[in-house]
């Protein structure tokens, strides 16, 4: 569904805490929050240049979801994409809700990850809907 589907791409960020809640983040997106409007795709074939994903991801909004200052996913979708449309860093989240220092286990996330997990994935389902809007509006 081109135009109608915004792109979540979350950071592989595998073994660390903050990028587990930014993918958990956006399953709660596509599952629960802004489900049939929000897909996700696979980072390592954006990065190696898959023709079919990478042109869908031109005719749709894109979002991503980084763990860390880094920006990996950031970086490597902008750079084979050419184009971002909003950007989340999930250690943010942690900064605007200091009483929930996330646990260090990933498998199952702690209660405090989930919770900020939500917290994040409410944030990013807002901009879903924004761009969406805009989308609609010629934009």
């Amino acid at each position: 569904m081109t135009g109608e589907i915004v792109y979540l791409l979350p950071c592989s960020g595998v073994g660390k805490v903050f990028g587990s809640i930014g993918r958990e983040a956006t399953y709660i997106v596509i599952n629960e929050l802004a489900k049939g409007k929000a897909d996700t795709e696979c980072l390592p074939l954006i990065v190696k240049g898959k023709k079919d994903t990478i042109d869908k991801l031109k005719l749709n909004k894109v979002i991503v979801i980084d763990g860390c200052p880094l920006k990996c996913a950031y970086n490597n979708v902008l750079e084979a994409v050419g184009k971002i449309d909003a950007q989340f860093l999930s250690i943010d989240i942690l900064k605007e809700n200091r009483n929930l220092k996330p646990e260090r286990t990933i498998y199952p996330l702690g209660e405090n990850a989930k919770k900020l997990s939500r917290k994040l994935a409410e944030k990013i389902a807002q901009k879903v809907n924004e761009l969406l809007e805009e989308k609609r509006n010629g934009g």
